[in-house]
């Protein structure tokens, strides 16, 4: 659009380099806004291919690119708009607010897409509750609704291009449709038709339960061991709270279960949430799942309450199976579904080795570092290899694997952070 409309041309003028810059800049920054909105809009099938969680970081670097490009587009805009009508940038800048209304709506969403980000680094992120960080992140459709506005009354490459115009209202339309299916339609329908409650909530460890989830005909979901849902559970003070929690057992027709650590005020009300509480689920999500599996020979690593959808795999395994369990705890009676564990030790000849300690050390003295690996796991270079845990804990793993003989396409992992 921007070679077809002749902006090549205004080079020459004054301020048209940095305008042509803006320009640019503008176009890919709002357009890779649509790809931001589809990263994250549920796509069923997008999600069984790429998984969430990739698609997530995806999502996160996308959007880092969004808020640079679109920042460029601020100064460069700025600056040629200046040369142009030969203004300071302070007088330019004051034109922007005060006389071009639709200016100052750009202005305006451009300061939320910043306001995203800035709570979208990590520092920043840690430093929020959950809830809090979520709502911020509603402000990016506010913020994408004020800029296109804008798009549409002064975008050289729409006012004056009536196709162009409709080819880009059509694809914010359909981005707009694809969100509200998935997103909106799609978790309520599903919702209505299987009718979850809270059916019984079993202790399992020091501050961690298990909640057993009722509902009709859920085997039409086709959740697998290893995926997780949203989990929303319609409490006066939780309704509004999304939270992701692995299947920790296989789905049957009338049950799912997911088991819970207290980790916060939100997981914490959930060690005691009452019986009948009615369940609102969005999933299944997840690729760590048994369909990753190529081979019989299999290690099983977990950290802390990341033995949630481990131990879901558990019963996909078949005596046939060769499968080695490390789980990593940091006390011995930290340990979760042990009378379960001990069960698959002794009736399927699972081999599951419990590991006390809670610091990540360096490669070669941590007890899940390279010697101890290669002690406990001799012929490890031969297994495919499931990780979940803390996000430290998996990225040692991936990092050590290597140098053990795995190849990197037989290293399947799902972080655990809430």
């Amino acid at each position: 659009m921007w070679l077809r409309h002749g902006q090549a041309a205004t080079f020459g003028a004054a301020g048209g380099p940095a305008t042509a810059a803006g320009q640019l800049t503008a176009l890919i920054g709002t357009y890779l806004v649509l790809v931001q909105l589809l990263l994250m809009s549920r796509i069923s099938w997008l999600e069984r291919a790429i998984g969430l969680d990739r698609l997530a970081v995806w999502h996160r670097w996308n959007g880092f690119a969004v808020v640079w490009l679109l920042t460029a587009h601020v100064v460069f805009t700025t600056i040629g708009w200046a040369q142009l009508q030969g203004l300071s940038i302070p007088d330019q800048l004051h034109s922007f607010v005060f006389q071009e209304a639709d200016a100052l709506m750009a202005i305006v969403g451009f300061a939320l897409f910043i306001a995203v980000a800035v709570t979208s680094v990590r520092m920043a992120r840690r430093a929020l509750r959950r809830e809090t960080w979520y709502f911020i992140h509603l402000y990016a459709y506010l913020a994408v609704a004020l800029s296109f506005a804008h798009q549409l009354a002064l975008g050289a490459d729409f006012t004056r291009d009536r196709a162009a115009r409709a080819w880009w209202v059509l694809l914010y339309a359909l981005v707009g449709a694809t969100i509200v299916w998935w997103r909106v339609l799609t978790p309520l329908l599903a919702n209505r038709r299987h009718g979850l409650r809270v059916h019984a909530v079993q202790r399992e460890a020091p501050g961690v339960v298990s909640i057993h989830i009722s509902g009709r005909r859920l085997d039409e979901l086709a959740a697998q061991p290893g995926q997780f849902f949203l989990w929303r559970f319609l409490t006066p003070s939780g309704w509004w709270q999304a939270h992701p929690f692995s299947l920790s057992a296989p789905p049957t027709p009338k049950r799912l279960r997911i088991t819970v650590k207290s980790l916060g005020d939100y997981t914490g009300r959930l060690q005691s949430i009452k019986k009948g509480t009615r369940v609102f689920a969005e999933g299944p999500y997840g690729t760590f799942t048994e369909e990753r599996r190529h081979q019989r020979r299999v290690l099983l690593v977990a950290g802390g309450i990341g033995i949630t959808p481990l131990r879901a795999l558990l019963d996909t395994f078949t005596p046939d199976d060769d499968v080695v369990m490390l789980y990593r705890v940091v006390r011995a009676d930290d340990v979760i579904f042990a009378d379960e564990l001990r069960r698959f030790a002794n009736e399927q000849h699972i081999t599951i080795h419990v590991i006390t300690g809670s610091e990540i050390g360096d490669d070669r003295t941590d007890l899940l570092g390279i010697p101890a690996l290669r002690k406990g796991v001799p012929d490890i270079a031969t297994r495919e290899c499931f990780l979940c845990g803390p996000p430290a804990l998996v990225d040692a793993l991936r990092r050590r694997l290597p140098h053990l003989g795995v190849p990197h396409d037989r290293i399947h992992f799902e972080r655990f952070e809430l």
